[in-house]
């Protein structure tokens, strides 16, 4: 990523450590941030570190990430938001028993709606896609940046013209992850 190519994006909670390298960009989540929702069990969490830029009208968006180690619960992916009880988080993750899945979730006003994908190996990248058509979104993943599965289809309660679209890292246990992003693009 060129930094000339960044100028349009902002931060929902900024990490700490943010390093810019041969054209990519490595983030250290901190320990005990996460992004999680669910009105009914009165779980408000919303203090993981977003990059996302504007989007108003329809697009798709590339997201690449590679992580040196994945631990439990640790993420990085993509994240699409109206606000803190309306987003789409997508993620690789490492389960409390060493399986590694593609994790994605929809909140619509505070509730949760969690899909996992069963993955065969641990990988060391990962690449995701969402495509926006008006209210409806399409979200895809690849291990090898060409091949592309569908994960879910999905729409929002709220119809916005504006959504926050990018790219996200969290780290829920007592330890911090740190994972390189490679590229945002939308077309």
């Amino acid at each position: 990523m060129l930094l000339e190519q960044l100028r349009d994006f902002e931060w929902l909670n900024e990490p700490e450590n943010v390093i810019f390298r041969d054209g990519d960009m490595t983030v250290a989540a901190v320990s005990k941030t996460d992004f999680w929702q669910n009105r009914r069990k009165n779980i408000h969490r919303d203090n993981g570190h977003f990059f996302f830029a504007r989007c108003s009208n329809n697009f798709t968006m590339t997201v690449h990430w590679s992580f040196p180690e994945l631990l439990e619960f640790r993420q990085c992916g993509l994240m699409l938001r109206f606000d803190e009880q309306n987003w789409l988080k997508a993620a690789v993750m490492a389960s409390e028993n060493g399986n590694f899945h593609v994790n994605s979730c929809v909140v619509n006003a505070g509730c949760p709606d969690f899909a996992r994908q069963s993955l065969s190996s641990r990988p060391s990248e990962i690449w995701f896609r969402a495509r926006r058509g008006n209210s409806d979104f399409t979200l895809f993943y690849s291990l090898n940046g060409t091949d592309f599965y569908q994960l879910r289809q999905f729409s929002f309660i709220l119809e916005d013209a504006e959504i926050k679209a990018g790219a996200y890292i969290c780290s829920p246990a007592d330890s911090g992850f740190e994972a390189v992003l490679h590229s945002i693009d939308f077309s």
